[in-house]
């Protein structure tokens, strides 16, 4: 259990590589009555003008803007390293807060929590569990492409900047791979919340 402002907690992570179908996993986990929340979501509302984030954002990098902000990023460490420096620990504690609003939304002590980066921050270090999505990284290239309308370089670019499916694997207490028909991936995410549900208490 995680202890998250003198209340005990369980906080199953989820991550996955980009456009690996976390996203579509997490709405399934939704779906299915569990708490989501939804590290991204967290980020976006702290680069937003009025955001904690925002100001240090474009006094940094000149605009709070996603797109551009990618590019830049992607394209140079340092400019990356920067803005994780800015935006992480405040997505930490804002995700803290917002995890525990959801369990009492829900009625649950247990919260799936969606990032991207919860390996290459050792962020899951400190969770209750870990669920990765895998998904080839020919068919992630491809629907970033498609998803984001950017060319084929900086995808790949944006692949190779977060760390390998071998890390994540070997940090995974489930691993999910998205490669099959959605029926599959429907019944794997039931598979593993069958399993959660043997040692904790979820609503029903």
């Amino acid at each position: 259990m995680t202890d998250v402002r003198g209340r005990q907690l369980r906080i199953i992570g989820l991550t996955g590589g980009i456009a690996s179908g976390k996203s579509t996993v997490a709405k399934m986990f939704e779906e299915q009555g569990l708490a989501v929340v939804d590290a991204d979501r967290v980020a976006r509302k702290l680069s937003e003008p009025g955001g904690l984030a925002f100001d240090a954002i474009v006094k940094r990098f000149g605009s709070a803007d996603r797109a551009k902000l990618r590019e830049i990023v992607f394209k140079d460490p340092t400019a990356r390293q920067d803005l994780e420096a800015i935006l992480h620990p405040l997505i930490r504690s804002e995700s803290m807060r917002a995890i525990e609003n959801a369990a009492d939304r829900a009625s649950t002590d247990t919260v799936i929590y969606e990032g991207a980066l919860l390996v290459e921050t050792g962020r899951y270090r400190d969770l209750d569990g870990l669920i990765v999505v895998e998904a080839a990284q020919g068919d992630r290239k491809m629907r970033l492409m498609l998803r984001d309308g950017i060319p084929a370089e900086l995808a790949q670019r944006i692949i190779e900047a977060q760390t390998g499916d071998a890390e994540r694997r070997a940090a995974a207490t489930w691993v999910i791979e998205n490669t099959g028909e959605p029926d599959e991936l429907v019944a794997r995410v039931t598979e593993i919340i069958g399993e959660i549900r043997k040692v904790v208490r979820l609503k029903r």
